[in-house]
């Protein structure tokens, strides 16, 4: 992997629609369906780490691939269907084969919806096949 510049950054901008809501999809249950019609917390987390693989894909090697580690996520405040949200990643450091990006949400009206970081490790993408593989034989044969 090529050296990240200090402080680089991207950009995801997305507006929030009804599958971006909070819906927990159990059908049997009201209180774990479809609750609240606000940006939901794990779509903020999902939205995280796809502007953290943005940080990575220009630093790459051929051959290397990154894969989620941890994500880390505050939500500070909501944000309604229809609404822009702005999702920023910015470089904070790589240690050894982990790069840590700090992240933050802004809406259209300028509220700080969410905050928060996101690791992702680095590795040969042959040796991330492998370890792929090597679990799928696990699974097959339990």
């Amino acid at each position: 992997m090529r050296a990240i510049p200090d402080g680089y950054e991207a950009h995801h901008v997305i507006v929030v629609d009804e599958r971006m809501t909070v819906d927990f999809e159990v059908v049997d249950d009201p209180k774990l369906g479809p609750l609240h019609p606000v940006y939901a917390t794990y779509w903020l987390a999902k939205h995280m780490e796809l502007v953290s693989r943005k940080i990575i894909l220009p630093y790459l090697d051929d051959g290397e691939e990154g894969i989620g580690y941890r994500v880390e996520v505050d939500h500070l405040a909501s944000a309604l269907p229809g609404m822009r949200v702005d999702i920023q990643g910015v470089f904070n450091r790589q240690d050894r084969n982990r790069v840590h990006v700090d992240c933050r949400a802004v809406s259209e009206l300028g509220d700080l919806i969410g905050v928060g970081a996101t690791v992702q490790v680095i590795l040969p993408t042959v040796k991330l096949e492998l370890n792929l593989e090597k679990l799928r034989v696990r699974w097959r044969n339990t």
